[in-house]
């Protein structure tokens, strides 16, 4: 296998991993963040509490795959953004922490101070987490202020209009997601009342709006993601972001019916063809400098060496099917455990 072939297959990895992390992030966040609005009774809250926290284990393997790939097979692409980005992941890693604690601590102690506050933590650090992951990937894809040596503006500059509303994308995104994932996990009228839920406050409504405006924010630059190298070779590669936006507009439909299987699946695949869309469109990039094209760090330019890189993909190879394996007996075995055990 050539060098140049390795390393696009590595990039694909890393994209692959992340559309696998986000694509599960999103109902398990959605769903511990809707915990304060939807359950009435400690019974209820304990069922989003099964449903959302039986799948943290692995679906975070994703997320360290694709922050470890990217390490090891595209150090310098790593090493330019992590020093510019530090407060944002630091916030990240707390938001992850947050959430994951206060799920299990919560009925550690019989007050109801503390189980209070443990609620909102969990809500609180489940949104964080959305709004940090769409800002992060949202400016993945839009570009960093990189000249070619250094980054001319501080982390500040990721939180642009195009970054926020990536951010928002993916909370109002992640809620609905949430919302369809309890209605199909959970017993009695908790399911139905998530779905009148996000019909009532127009969250539905809001989900094909903001990706509109994300992808326009896209274009706002010289480093435009849709003047990249496959999407002006390959024109029928604009069928992703019109699917994306399709697929986005069929969760509101759904949403508007309150079919909580159709509104789930188009949840997670919008989702998926967001983050396809990215990377196809960042392509030869590794990172998009948003001042000038000419100052992206390419996959060439930064891939590791052939022996290294043949080591990272057959280590890929060996414990992928692994992780796949797992988790598609995981969520066969334990998503629906709530409805089947209750018949």
């Amino acid at each position: 296998m050539s060098h140049e072939l390795l390393s696009n297959l590595l990039y694909i990895i890393v994209g692959f991993s992340w559309m696998m992390y986000l694509s599960q992030e999103l109902f398990i966040s959605g769903a511990s963040a809707l915990n304060i609005s939807l359950a009435k009774d400690e019974e209820e809250r304990k069922q989003i509490q099964a449903t959302a926290g039986l799948h943290f284990d692995g679906m975070e393997v994703w997320l360290i795959a694709a922050l470890t790939i990217t390490f090891g097979a595209f150090r310098v692409a790593f090493a330019t953004i992590l020093p510019h980005l530090y407060v944002v992941f630091f916030l990240l890693v707390y938001a992850i922490i947050a959430r994951g604690v206060s799920l299990e601590v919560m009925y550690k102690l019989d007050n109801k101070k503390w189980q209070k506050a443990m609620k909102y933590t969990w809500m609180i650090s489940s949104l964080l987490l959305m709004l940090f992951l769409g800002v992060y990937i949202t400016n993945l894809f839009y570009g960093f202020p990189y000249d070619g040596t250094n980054m001319t503006k501080g982390f500040i500059s990721i939180f642009s209009v195009t970054g926020i509303m990536g951010g928002v994308f993916f909370v109002l995104l992640s809620l609905v997601s949430g919302a369809a994932w309890i209605s199909v996990t959970c017993v009695g009228d908790l399911g139905k009342r998530a779905l009148g839920f996000v019909k009532k406050v127009g969250v539905i409504y809001m989900v094909p709006v903001v990706l509109l405006l994300v992808f326009m924010g896209f274009n706002n630059t010289t480093a435009s993601l849709f003047v990249g190298d496959l999407f002006t070779d390959y024109y029928v590669l604009f069928l992703l972001p019109f699917m994306t936006v399709i697929s986005a507009i069929l969760v509101t439909v759904f949403g508007i019916k309150e079919d909580g299987k159709k509104m789930f699946i188009f949840t997670v695949v919008t989702m998926a063809l967001f983050i396809i869309t990215g990377f196809v469109g960042t392509f030869p990039n590794v990172m998009l400098s948003n001042i000038d094209p000419a100052f992206s760090i390419k996959i060439a330019d930064t891939v590791a060496s052939k022996k290294a890189a043949t080591t990272i993909f057959t280590v890929i190879m060996i414990f992928y099917p692994l992780i796949l394996g797992y988790q598609g007996w995981k969520y066969y075995r334990f998503a629906f455990g709530i409805k089947l055990n209750d018949e």
